[in-house]
């Protein structure tokens, strides 16, 4: 809940200020450029700035492994909820890196993070390929290879593989870089939402409370059935329920902050994909505590 309202008063601040200084659209162009391919690599790769752990990396891979099933029928909700690019997007990829971390760090502290570095990687990967794609229209490979985001899993991945974390000269600019990712994306969408217009309020609010039930509930419901099933099928995998929680409660977050950043990039409607994001954000503090109770009595 903290979180969430941080989050919302950052917002706040880069619509004021939006609404103050006219940002124009070059200019919100650069700072999702920044935010995209700069303040987001360097996130991953401090996320995996640990040391090597084979039981964890074992962990790991079941959390990876589970987080492609529920990002692949994610997918599928979100295809047949709507025939909008943004649409797809907002219900199948969440925020798990903004407010996934700090919710997992508070339920399970910095091992429980270090789990959703498994969602994170399958996150960071699906988006850049199948999300790019489905706000581009077109797949281009080398983009894909060459992507900043990518690079950062790989990377990312090499260095908790090695015996050595990062020196402490590189590891401070890379996690002061990283740091920026949460702030920065809130003030974009505050800048963003500057632009709406309330003659189309109408309209985008039959939409948002659309992809909110598919993003929410819908959700919700499938994830948990597919999580007990996993329960059922796993349950000697140690910290098994940790790790499905973990994914869980990724899963449940709020709709990416990358999607109005893809918006602007690829001339999407911005302040409709903000809207998203500002929507889901606050229906998260109502619906993500009250699915998580209803999975404790599920799967136990």
């Amino acid at each position: 809940m903290k979180q969430l309202i941080t989050m919302f008063l950052i917002a706040l601040a880069g619509f004021l200020f939006a609404k103050i200084f006219k940002v124009e659209e070059s200019q919100q162009k650069f700072v999702s450029k920044l935010l995209l391919y700069l303040i987001n690599p360097f996130m991953v790769v401090k996320s995996f700035n640990l040391e090597f752990n084979a039981d964890k990396l074992a962990q790991l891979g079941f959390v990876f492994v589970v987080a492609i099933v529920i990002h692949a029928v994610m997918i599928l909700i979100g295809f047949f909820s709507s025939k909008e690019q943004v649409d797809r997007l907002a219900v199948c990829f969440t925020n798990c890196g903004f407010i996934g971390i700090p919710l997992i760090r508070g339920v399970f502290g910095d091992e429980g993070v270090f789990y959703l570095m498994g969602y994170l990687v399958v996150f960071n990967v699906t988006i850049w390929t199948y999300g790019y794609y489905i706000m581009s229209g077109s797949i281009n490979l080398k983009k894909i290879i060459t992507n900043p985001n990518i690079i950062a899993v790989i990377i990312g991945i090499a260095i908790f593989c090695s015996p050595w974390t990062l020196p402490e000269f590189i590891a401070r600019p890379v996690t002061m870089i990283g740091d920026l990712n949460t702030a920065v994306s809130m003030l974009l969408i505050g800048i963003l939402l500057a632009n709406f217009k309330p003659a189309d309020g109408k309209l985008y609010a039959l939409k948002i409370a659309k992809v909110s039930l598919f993003r929410h509930v819908i959700c919700a419901v499938v994830n948990i059935g597919i999580l007990f099933v996993v329960w059922k099928l796993f349950p000697n995998v140690p910290d098994c329920r940790i790790l499905l929680f973990v994914v869980l409660i990724c899963s449940m977050c709020p709709a990416a902050t990358t999607i109005p950043g893809f918006a602007v990039l690829f001339n999407h409607d911005e302040t409709y994909a903000s809207l998203i994001i500002s929507f889901t954000s606050v229906l998260c503090m109502l619906f993500l505590p009250s699915f998580v109770a209803l999975a404790e009595l599920i799967i136990k």
